[in-house]
């Protein structure tokens, strides 16, 4: 449930149910996210129909149980394999992300998490990033067979009260970044003359 909604007359939201991606090849997937990391496949819906259009499309939907916040209520990673789409470059579809643009992030117990999970994806030689201390918690960074970037999180006591802070000060700093992004170039432009 949101701590505190913007508007209180809003229905309550619990979270994240799934986050759903495109993926080269089900199986494969399969064996990634539960095989290898253990991730219980959930559901493999063979569907023939486009759920919003209702076009004819031929696709499996994947769901993968990634653990919860909430006891109870899984939260999930989906995929869709769609052999046949129309205009689809795979080179562009599958291609290894770049953290900023799009990444998967998990959260973890503690630092011994891991550092364990860090020690088991390299003996299953997955490259593995990290840890990186990012100073409100700590991440290793790997890739799924699909190119998108995967992230395991854990904080210390310490690093929690550097997040909480940073919570504490979201809007101000929102407001600092709207002012740098509208003077950024003015700047530059006078340094230039």
């Amino acid at each position: 449930m949101t701590n505190r909604p913007v508007d209180p007359e809003q229905p309550p939201v619990s979270g994240l149910h799934h986050s759903a991606y495109r993926c080269r090849d089900a199986e494969e997937t399969r064996v990634f996210y539960e095989d290898t990391l253990g991730f219980p496949m959930k559901m493999a819906l063979h569907n023939h129909v486009h759920p919003t259009t209702g076009e004819p499309d031929v696709f499996m939907h994947l769901f993968f149980d990634i653990g919860s916040h909430v006891g109870g209520k899984a939260n999930y990673i989906a995929f869709f394999d769609v052999p046949d789409h129309p205009g689809d470059d795979p080179k562009e579809l599958y291609k290894t992300r770049w953290g900023l643009d799009l990444h998967f992030a998990m959260g973890l117990a503690d630092h011994e998490a891991l550092h364990a999970w860090k020690d088991r994806l390299e003996r299953l030689e997955i490259e593995v990033e990290g840890p990186i201390d990012h100073g409100m918690f700590s991440s290793i960074y790997f890739h799924d067979p699909n190119g998108y970037r995967l992230e395991f999180s854990a904080a210390n006591a310490a690093q929690s009260e550097v997040f909480e802070q940073h919570v504490r000060d979201a809007h101000e700093n929102m407001k600092k970044w709207n002012a740098w992004k509208v003077n950024r170039h003015v700047k530059v432009a006078v340094g230039q003359e």
